[in-house]
């Protein structure tokens, strides 16, 4: 731990320059070429009207306002489409869009739908990490430019595709004007940022004291909460448990306490903390499917910091961790960003 202490003792500066540079994340961004319509055949509009497996979806385009939208021949859609069964795996029969406020609706159906592109399966990226889809949910008050939109996060590996961590069933349903790829859920917009939603989870609390203490003496608006809080920003962290930290402190021979970040260098764990952020959205589709070194926040504010190394199937694995820490839950969704769980703090030196 001596090593750790002495090589993160000026991380910060750093760390606070490249999560400035990533906090634009999620502004519309290019990705797939849009593709012209050809103006013939059904639009979706059409499809839900006449296919009895999108009746909930047909009554929530309606309400939403936006069956006109998807109607029109001049327009250009790629639409993430629940099936009725879908709806109703999901807890959303017809009854609840019926009771639904109709912005409610909207802001649902909007996060299904990417404007101004036809996006195929084939052209569906299998990089790693996801690539971003700005939708038509456009993030609300006070930020209400239009450039300013959650994105969904669609994935391939093989011929298996998703939308987020959501399968899709049926892709690459033609329409005049888009395509259709149905859904086995429905893929539900993120309501509160990483830091909130890790402020709400009991096993958390010590990944959420770490982050405190790693911000002692950094002023407001430079601080890893400030980030981890900011809508436009664009991480994935591996999250360890509260159980992940007990043991890094019964090892250190420190109390078994959130109160014992303060007694390590502030700049340790700030590193640490760094060590456990990428800078883009990954869901467990998504993850390598091999042993893969990923960058880290850590490593782009410190070059010569070591990377992670990330397995799907052995999960990740710290410079200095002996074994991987198993990632023991998925795809904890927020606006700014995804959590996987994990039950080892990884340790960079």
């Amino acid at each position: 731990m001596k090593k750790i202490y002495n090589s993160l003792r000026f991380i910060l500066p750093l760390v606070v320059l490249v999560v400035v540079a990533s906090t634009s994340c999620n502004k519309d961004v290019p990705s797939a070429t849009p593709i012209v319509s050809t103006n013939a055949g059904s639009t979706i509009g059409d499809i839900l009207n006449t296919n009895p497996n999108f009746s909930i979806l047909k009554a929530a385009v309606t309400k939403a306002g936006l069956m006109a939208a998807v109607s029109d021949k001049n327009n250009v859609f790629t639409v993430f489409a629940p099936s009725d069964a879908a709806f109703t795996l999901s807890g959303i029969p017809l009854a609840a869009i019926n009771a639904l406020p109709a912005a409610s609706v909207a802001s649902i159906i909007q996060y299904h739908v990417i404007p101004g592109r036809k996006l195929m399966s084939s052209a569906v990226p299998t990089s790693f990490p996801n690539v971003q889809m700005p939708t038509a949910f456009i993030i609300p008050a006070p930020n209400t430019n239009p450039l300013v939109r959650f994105s969904n996060f669609p994935s391939k590996r093989g011929d298996r595709v998703w939308v987020n961590n959501i399968p899709v069933v049926t892709p690459d349903v033609d329409a005049a004007n888009g395509a259709i790829h149905v859904t086995a859920a429905v893929v539900a917009p993120p309501t509160r940022v990483l830091l909130d939603t890790l402020s709400r989870e009991a096993d958390m609390s010590y990944l959420v004291a770490a982050i405190v203490a790693a911000d002692a003496g950094v002023p407001a608006g430079s601080r890893f909460q400030d980030y981890l809080a900011n809508p436009l920003a664009n991480f994935t962290v591996m999250a360890p448990t509260n159980t992940a930290f007990m043991a890094l402190f019964t090892a250190l021979k420190l109390p078994v306490s959130p109160a014992s970040f303060g007694l390590l260098p502030a700049a340790t764990v700030r590193g640490i903390v760094a060590y456990h952020v990428l800078m883009a959205r990954a869901f467990s589709p998504n993850l390598p499917s091999a042993a893969t070194p990923v960058p880290t926040l850590l490593s782009a504010s410190l070059p010569t910091a070591p990377l992670l190394t990330v397995d799907a199937t052995q999960g990740v694995k710290g410079f200095k961790n002996p074994t991987y820490s198993k990632i023991t839950a998925v795809d904890r969704h927020a606006i700014n960003g995804v959590y996987h769980k994990i039950d080892q703090v990884l340790l960079p030196q």
